[in-house]
């Protein structure tokens, strides 16, 4: 049987010097396809695509105006509530464990 990937929203709050490196993390992990940046009051700041395609170098240059637009939001804000939508697919499944094994 063929299952479907699932997406799902992962809610974390990080310290504005905290978030550079959190979406940097971010891009790096294959699950996360889009972050979303908010303000303590929950408005939206910046909405950032993490699957983008590039390798290398072609990265770096798609992803340095970014950073940089995040690090001027991380240094004007105490707090940051960072949306993040992740895809799973069936071979992240975690094992189903028998409930009559222990």
């Amino acid at each position: 049987m063929d299952r479907l990937a699932r997406t799902f929203i992962e809610q974390i709050e990080v310290t504005g010097d905290q978030l550079v490196l959190t979406i940097k993390k971010l891009y790096a992990d294959a699950d996360a396809r889009r972050v979303v940046i908010r303000n303590a009051e929950g408005r939206e700041l910046l909405s950032v695509p993490l699957t983008i395609g590039l390798a290398g170098g072609a990265l770096t240059v798609f992803t340095a105006p970014v950073l940089a637009a995040v690090a001027a939001i991380g240094g004007t804000l105490a707090q940051v509530h960072l949306d993040i939508e992740r895809e799973r697919g069936p071979h992240h499944d975690p094992p189903h464990e028998d409930p009559t094994s222990r």
